[in-house]
């Protein structure tokens, strides 16, 4: 593997040019491939003279398709990292499995290879001239399949941005606080579930002889802050709390899933004036 750690790459190379503009084409010789780079190593691309000669992520078998697809997950984040949106709603669990400890890994990975500035976390992330330029060559070379979808979230499906830890003291007080200005009422929303069991559960009048109150509708989510996310927007609308009481009463659980669920995205889109 070529590797250059002590000269930054920008006064190696021309960082206005995509990387491996150094490489050219002699397909002279039949049934070799066809790039040649300066040490006269031979490549069927840039994107496999770049996986497994500068980043070294393959061993003796050729570039094949799981490498295309790792390629074009790396180009994913570069891209995002480039565009300023690591900092969306929701990517470390599409990404990377909801495992922060791999985004964190992939942070170091990139900072490592030098495409990124030294950082800790993706969040704040900023390309190296390196990064740039493979940034540029990988858009350049996308495969014909994947040439007219869009790089990133969309073209990458199950993947999306990253953004931040949630902040957990600011989200609990706002909940707190909504939740001392409610109304002393029987029907309400609460948190529930033990660890790795994040609930919100709502209560209404039991069928019995005592005043008690029962579970009538759920919902789980994985992650707890999800759940605080969708509970603070409960709490918004106490008044309307009695209307959806009767939603899952008189209907089905499911069926006051569905209409909160197109209310709160209903509302999001609203917002983001989608």
């Amino acid at each position: 593997m070529t590797r250059y750690d002590d000269i930054p790459y920008e006064d190696r190379r021309n960082p206005n040019l995509p990387w491996g503009y150094w490489i050219y084409i002699d397909d002279e010789v039949r049934g070799l491939p066809p790039l040649v780079d300066e040490y006269g190593h031979r490549w069927r691309s840039l994107r496999e003279a770049l996986w497994i000669d500068r980043l070294g992520m393959t061993g003796n078998y050729q570039f094949g398709h799981v490498d295309e697809e790792q390629v074009e997950f790396l180009l994913a984040v570069l891209a995002m990292i480039d565009r300023r949106v690591v900092c969306v709603e929701g990517v470390v669990a599409d990404v990377f499995g909801d495992g922060w400890h791999a985004t964190a890994h992939y942070a170091a990975w990139l900072s490592g290879e030098r495409l990124i500035e030294p950082t800790p976390t993706l969040t704040s992330a900023k390309l190296t001239p390196e990064g740039q330029a493979i940034l540029v060559m990988l858009a350049s070379t996308r495969p014909a399949d994947r040439a007219a979808m869009p790089i990133g979230p969309s073209g990458l499906h199950p993947f999306a941005q990253l953004r931040p830890e949630p902040d957990r003291e600011a989200m609990e007080a706002a909940i707190r606080k909504a939740e001392a200005a409610l109304p002393k009422d029987t029907v309400r929303f609460m948190r529930s579930g033990g660890p790795g069991r994040s609930m919100i559960v709502l209560l209404g009048a039991a069928n019995a002889k005592l005043p008690m109150a029962e579970t009538h509708w759920s919902i789980s989510f994985k992650r707890a802050h999800h759940r605080d996310h969708f509970y603070a927007w409960l709490l918004a609308q106490p008044d309307r709390w009695q209307d959806w009481y009767r939603i899952a009463r008189e209907q089905r659980a499911g069926a006051l899933t569905e209409h909160l669920l197109t209310l709160f995205v209903g509302q999001d889109c609203e917002e983001r004036r989608i």
